[in-house]
């Protein structure tokens, strides 16, 4: 078990990391597509919610 989490350690000195600005851009970039995506969708569900009231109104 303490071998496992020496090889953890020694991995882990391995991995290359962000920057801040790195991680900032990647935020922004997700919470923009993220909203991108929920409009798209929010569109979809409308125009299908839209397509069923005519449909059922007859």
């Amino acid at each position: 078990m303490i071998n496992y989490f020496k090889n953890v350690a020694a991995e882990m000195k391995k991995v290359t990391w962000l920057t801040g600005e790195q991680t900032s851009k990647e935020t922004v970039t997700v919470i923009t597509v993220s909203i991108i995506f929920a409009l798209f969708l929010g569109g979809v569900d409308w125009l299908l919610q839209q397509g069923f009231n005519v449909l059922l109104a007859k």
